[in-house]
C-alpha cells in the first residue's frame, strides 16, 4: 500500500491549507528577516548571459567551493579568484594504496610499541633478545613500507611536476 493512501496528517480544507501555508509562511519570513544572510545581502542585481556562458557559470560552480551561484560570482567579482576543486580519477587507485600503506605503518607500529613494553617488563636477557629481533623484524617491514610511499610519491611528481 503507498504512503498516500493512509496519510499520517488528515486531508485539510481548501481554507485550512491556505491558513496553514500563510503561517508558515510568515514564520519563514520572520526567520529569514532575522538572518544574517538577508541583512548582509539586500541588494539584488538580474542580468542576461547566453546559453554557452551558463554552461560555463554551472561548471565553475560544481568545481568550485562554493554552494551557491551567488557566492560564487561575489568570490568572482570582489575576491577576483575562485578556487576550483578537480578531481582525477587516475589517483583513486593510489590513494587506496596510500590508505592501506598508512593503515599497515599504524599497525606495525603499534607492535613496536608492545614488544618495547614487554623488551622493557622483561627481566631475562634471552627472552629480551628474542624481543629486539622482533623489534628488528618490524623496522624492515617498516622499510618495506617506506620504500613503497618512495615509489609512489616519486611516481605522482613525474605526473605533476614540471620538468
Amino acid at each position: 500500500m503507498s504512503d498516500t493512501a493512509n496519510p499520517i496528517l488528515p486531508p485539510l480544507s481548501r481554507a485550512e491549507g491556505k491558513i496553514l501555508r500563510s503561517r508558515i509562511l510568515s514564520e519563514w519570513i520572520s526567520v529569514m528577516e532575522e538572518s544574517e544572510y538577508l541583512n548582509n545581502y539586500m541588494k539584488r542585481i538580474t542580468f542576461r548571459l547566453t546559453g554557452p556562458e551558463w554552461k560555463t557559470l554551472v561548471k565553475l560552480l560544481e568545481k568550485s567551493r562554493h554552494r551557491s551561484l551567488s557566492a560564487l560570482l561575489r568570490a568572482m567579482l570582489f575576491k577576483g579568484k575562485v578556487t576550483v576543486v578537480s578531481h582525477d580519477d587516475s589517483l583513486d587507485t593510489v590513494m587506496e594504496k596510500l590508505s592501506a600503506i598508512h593503515t599497515e605503518l599504524h599497525r606495525i607500529g603499534v607492535n613496536i610499541n608492545q614488544v618495547t613494553n614487554r623488551f622493557n617488563a622483561e627481566k631475562h636477557p634471552e627472552k629480551r633478545l628474542l624481543q629486539a629481533l622482533e623489534v628488528q623484524e618490524l623496522y624492515r617491514k617498516t622499510g618495506e613500507k617506506v620504500e613503497e610511499l618512495i615509489k609512489i610519491i616519486t611516481n605522482i611528481s613525474y605526473r605533476w611536476l614540471p620538468e
